[in-house]
């Protein structure tokens, strides 16, 4: 029997394995293609050769490219979303829930919808990122992949994951930090089964990229000299800074949501704004068009002045919140790295920071590093995600420090990334583990129990004390043409001799609803004393069964060992 179950946990170790290394190499291959074609078409639209239209306006030289171009991605956005009748757009709070969700799925269409709209968005200009949706696409392949009749029962949690670390590791060509990125933002925890199947998908995917290499690293830094104490002063201050700049990005990213949904316009209305304003300030600042990679290297190695940094970081903000709010979709890692590269230069800007030319650097990357952590919540990923980028030991290094202090002011007060943010706006709260999750989500109705005794409404006292006899039971329940009229116990008619039993229903009780979770279930029963509970139907007044204590206290249980045989795999 030992040597059966050894065998059948060696075929599928062997099985999660190949499937993890699958996912690496096809994951790869579309994210590279999805990279490099976005890429050149916004090199296309934007070239200088494709369209350029200038017109004069009071003395002003404008190039009305940005404009059209702009317009032209957000009405083929609203088009798209009018014909594939979308009700939102999917991005990593999706990935990040169905692994902790015991049923591991994700929408493919939806998925590939969002990835499409992302496209459009970002090879018009729109200022937003790219790594968001090739991380939800990266997880929606991967659990897609999983649920074909010809792959075995695998843990859907770590094929997920080893997706997303595969799009990581293409996109950035770091496959450490693809490794750290899917334990730490969306399994949230670290085994050894998990780590190397997910591990093995990292450097397949960083392998299979490098060998295609249409696509290289968005951000290479030449490692600079610099003396670390020097520095400090300045990593100091960027950890602060930075954690006040991306709270008031993931701020405005919520108002900007909240406005677009009292709007009440249509989904595929609104991505019209975002593109009409993108348009005219592309006009003028160009630099915050698309994901910024060129402006990010520029600002680092040349020094600029610091109304340009600050007028950059601001109109950064504002369009990525009033893009990715109203429509024109898309991720928010890129932006992130953009607006910390920004503070980190302005900063340098400072009077008495400004001596040592080579500090620009490690200033920007540090708070670069500093902003995406607290954003995506992920401070050991960026830390990983420097190093690899850097290729040096000392700017990773100095990084950490700004990116603790950044990380632990962002928590105090936001309270959580953004991806988390969102998930709690939908009532979904990750952070308080597996458990919670699985409560939320699983419904009373599944441990009714359709036997309980029922009452007449004009049943005497004498006869409801009989049939309490001899149904040797306590409780009972007031039922008229399938109608709730109440709930009555024996204790309460014990020493009563005439009348109705109606007349001693009980005036307050514990009631549940079908639609109710254990969580909530749990919650209500907290004080409650007696045999049950009457659950009834949400749209009508209708007893569909009861419960007791110890249905719920089973409910409990199932969650537990359900969580546990996932977890052990």
């Amino acid at each position: 029997m030992f040597q059966i179950d050894n065998l059948k946990n060696i075929k599928s170790s062997f099985a999660l394995i190949l499937t993890a290394v699958i996912i690496g190499f096809i994951v790869s291959i579309i994210a590279q293609f999805f990279i490099f074609s976005a890429q050149e078409m916004f090199s296309l639209v934007y070239g200088k050769s494709f369209l350029n239209l200038n017109y004069h306006f009071f003395g002003l030289n404008l190039n009305l490219s940005s404009l059209i171009i702009c317009l032209s991605a957000s009405l083929i956005v609203c088009i798209f979303a009018k014909i594939i009748k979308i009700d939102r757009w999917h991005g990593p709070a999706d990935t990040i829930l169905a692994a902790h969700h015991m049923g591991g799925t994700l929408d493919v269409k939806k998925g590939f919808y969002s990835t499409i709209t992302s496209f459009i968005s970002i090879s018009g200009g729109a200022s937003v990122g790219i790594y968001g949706p090739l991380v939800h696409f990266g997880g929606t392949l991967a659990a897609f992949i999983r649920r074909r009749d010809f792959m075995p029962n695998i843990p859907h949690d770590i094929i997920i994951g080893s997706g997303v670390a595969a799009a990581i590791s293409a996109a950035f060509a770091s496959p450490f930090a693809g490794i750290i990125f899917a334990h730490e933002v969306v399994l949230r925890h670290f085994s050894m089964r998990a780590i190397t199947a997910i591990a093995l998908s990292s450097v397949t995917a960083n392998f299979t990229a490098s060998e295609i290499g249409i696509v290289s690293a968005p951000l290479n830094f030449e490692d600079v000299s610099f003396n670390l104490i020097d520095a400090l002063p300045g990593l100091t201050i960027i950890g602060p800074v930075s954690a006040f700049v991306a709270y008031l990005f993931m701020k405005g990213l919520f108002i900007s949501l909240s406005l677009a949904k009292k709007s009440q316009i249509k989904i595929y209305l609104t991505p019209i704004f975002p593109g009409l304003f993108c348009g005219l300030i592309g006009m003028f600042y160009p630099e915050v068009l698309g994901l910024g990679a060129e402006t990010i290297l520029s600002v680092i190695t040349q020094p600029e002045t610091i109304v340009f940094l600050i007028v950059l970081l601001f109109l950064k903000m504002f369009l990525t919140c009033f893009c990715i709010g109203f429509g024109l979709f898309g991720g928010v890692f890129s932006p992130a790295l953009f607006l910390g590269t920004m503070t980190g230069a302005i900063i340098f800007q400072l009077p008495f920071f400004g001596v040592d030319e080579n500090l620009l650097s490690i200033f920007a990357v540090s708070a670069m590093a500093c902003v995406a952590s607290s954003v995506i919540g992920a401070p050991i990923t960026a830390s990983i995600l420097i190093l690899e980028l850097t290729g040096s030991y000392k700017y990773a290094i100095a990084s950490v420090f700004p990116i603790a202090i950044c990380t632990f002011l962002t928590y105090l007060s936001f309270g959580s990334s953004f991806f988390d943010k969102q998930l709690f706006q939908r009532g979904i709260v990750i952070s308080r583990g597996r458990e919670t999750l699985l409560m939320n989500q699983t419904i009373i109705k599944s441990y009714i129990q359709k036997d309980f005794l029922k009452f007449p409404v004009d049943i005497s006292i004498k006869n409801a004390v009989d049939l309490f006899n001899k149904n040797k039971t306590t409780e009972a329940y007031f039922v008229k043409e399938d109608s709730y009229f109440g709930k009555v116990r024996l204790v309460d008619l014990i020493d009563k001799k005439n009348g109705l039993a109606f007349d001693y229903k009980q005036k307050n009780h514990v009631k549940l609803y079908e639609n109710n979770s254990l969580s909530e279930s749990m919650k209500s029963l907290l004080n409650f004393v007696g045999e049950s509970v009457p659950v009834l139907s949400k749209s009508k007044n209708k007893i569909l069964g009861v419960v007791s204590e110890n249905d719920i206290l089973k409910g409990f249980l199932e969650v537990r060992e359900k969580i546990f045989t996932v977890e052990k795999g």
